[in-house]
């Protein structure tokens, strides 16, 4: 039974892109359909929870939308198998993935909020509250008991996905975000190494956040 799949989120990287970088991870085609605003005001009624991303996920028995970024990303990640193996891998993969969502949580103010270009609120971000949430996936990357380079488990996780693009948005704000933290960059570009998602990382273009730093 064969699945199709459409991704439908504006052109930015923002929520859809850890879903993405899932996708080309597992080599699974999908259709990645991007909306204009006005577009999306016309499609917003006839959605679930009137929210983007949704997936809609296509295949024998019919068609289902599904909402919610993290629903939608939890969800292929146990269809491709970068769950975990064992129930202690699943937890530890939960684990790191809500430290990935806490770390991540104010980048969008200064991406696209208030936030953008306001040289207070970028230093009070990288100096104040990155440093914290940078410690704490530095401990789990440091915990994981294969040392395997990965966060859990001997080998890639939906985890590491999630992680990297919270380290790749926090990098195109400021260059020098992991400076210091060794063990992060050091997983960062193992990443971004990977050949799995080459095509894909060289077609998707510069994280929005390099346009948002303040001058000077």
């Amino acid at each position: 039974m064969s699945t199709g799949y459409e991704l439908v989120y504006f052109s930015v990287h923002g929520r859809a892109e850890p879903i993405r970088l899932l996708f080309a991870l597992a080599g699974q085609p999908f259709v990645n359909r991007t909306v204009t605003r006005d577009e999306w005001m016309k499609q917003k009624p006839q959605m679930p929870l009137g929210q983007v991303p949704v997936l809609i996920e296509r295949d024998e028995r019919g068609e289902r939308v599904i909402p919610q970024s993290m629903a939608i990303f939890r969800h292929l990640a146990r269809r491709f198998g970068l769950y975990g193996s064992t129930d202690d891998e699943r937890l530890s993969v939960d684990v790191a993935l809500e430290s990935a969502v806490d770390a991540g949580a104010g980048v969008g103010p200064l991406i696209f909020g208030p936030g953008r270009g306001d040289a207070a609120a970028f230093a009070k971000h990288f100096a104040e509250v990155w440093p914290t949430h940078a410690r704490r996936l530095d401990t789990l990357l440091a915990g994981n008991q294969a040392a395997s380079g990965f966060f859990v488990g001997a080998g890639v996780s939906c985890a590491d996905v999630a992680v990297f693009q919270v380290l790749h948005a926090h990098l195109a704000l400021s260059p020098a975000a992991l400076d210091g933290i060794g063990a992060l960059r050091a997983f960062y570009d193992r990443m971004a190494a990977l050949p799995q998602w080459q095509p894909y990382l060289v077609a998707r273009g510069p994280h929005e956040g390099a346009g948002a730093r303040p001058a000077g």
